[in-house]
């Protein structure tokens, strides 16, 4: 019995992170000014959504974000909670300081996103300054 409760909840866990990174996907897909880039390979690994801007068509655009979702079951503690949106900055912040997305980013601002979902619900969201960022607040 615990054999079948334990690979349910995998289960549920890999079907509940997959429908809120496509659901994710469909919406934000929408935006204008933008180039999603879903799993984004960069040297430092993968990133759920890199929201590249077009600065083709949209050369005045401001900012340029990084996405990392994290799924987690509905019994998920609190603390657990806390611990995912920490790994979470964490690559954030290592994809951030990949060359490819300094690249293409241009001089657009780079804004770094958590979203914690606990089952359907969103129950963390933050967003981070980058490094760069933050450097350049401090020399101004």
């Amino acid at each position: 019995m615990v054999l079948i409760h334990r690979q349910n909840a995998i289960r549920e866990f890999i079907d509940g992170e997959a429908h809120v990174k496509g659901f994710l996907l469909v919406y934000l897909g929408l935006t204008q000014g933008y180039i999603l880039l879903p799993e984004y390979e960069s040297s430092k690994g993968y990133a759920d959504f890199y929201m590249m801007p077009d600065l083709v068509r949209q050369p005045d655009i401001v900012y340029s974000y990084i996405v990392e979702v994290k799924y987690a079951r509905r019994d998920t503690s609190d603390a657990d909670i806390a611990l995912l949106k920490r790994d979470a900055a964490e690559q954030l912040r290592r994809y951030a300081d990949d060359g490819k997305v300094a690249r293409t980013k241009g001089n657009t601002r780079l804004g770094l996103i958590t979203l914690v979902f606990k089952g359907w619900e969103l129950v963390a969201l933050e967003k981070l300054a980058s490094r760069a960022d933050c450097e350049n607040e401090s020399e101004a």
